[in-house]
């Protein structure tokens, strides 16, 4: 990022999640990138330690207005493959999230502030959240409807 205009950068671990089928735990982040211009860039990852620990964050949104004092509240899904080679549907919602849905490939919905279900491979899926505040709140990266 250097020279490139940017004058701040924060991450935010806002999650996290045990992962199923022996996958161990993953950590939710929300980093942004500030820049002299405006609004920044947002990129929202996951990395796992249990049977990959040297493994990268994968990056699973992309957004501008999250994970900063105007926008605390973040709501996360991706696909994900056990290292027994099952896929899942997962999703995950930063503390004030009391519910989660997730609708595409798989459609769930849990009284949590994670979820991990069982889904084709590369599930394609969208993520909803509700806050403690009853108001509803769609996943980074994921248009407004």
């Amino acid at each position: 990022m250097r020279d490139s205009g940017v004058r701040v950068v924060n991450n935010w671990d806002f999650d996290e999640q045990d992962l199923p089928d022996g996958g161990g735990h993953a950590v939710w982040t929300c980093t942004r990138a500030d820049t002299w211009r405006g609004p920044g860039d947002v990129t929202v990852s996951f990395r796992t330690g249990g049977y990959a620990p040297a493994a990268p964050a994968g990056t699973v949104a992309r957004a501008t207005a999250a994970c900063s004092r105007f926008g605390q509240h973040v709501v996360a899904a991706s696909g994900w493959r056990s290292p027994n080679g099952h896929w899942y549907a997962l999703a995950v919602g930063s503390r004030a999230v009391t519910s989660l849905s997730v609708s595409g490939d798989v459609t769930a919905t849990r009284q949590s502030r994670t979820l991990a279900v069982p889904a084709p491979r590369n599930p394609r899926i969208t993520a909803r959240a509700r806050l403690v505040t009853g108001g509803g709140l769609n996943a980074v990266g994921t248009p407004r409807t």
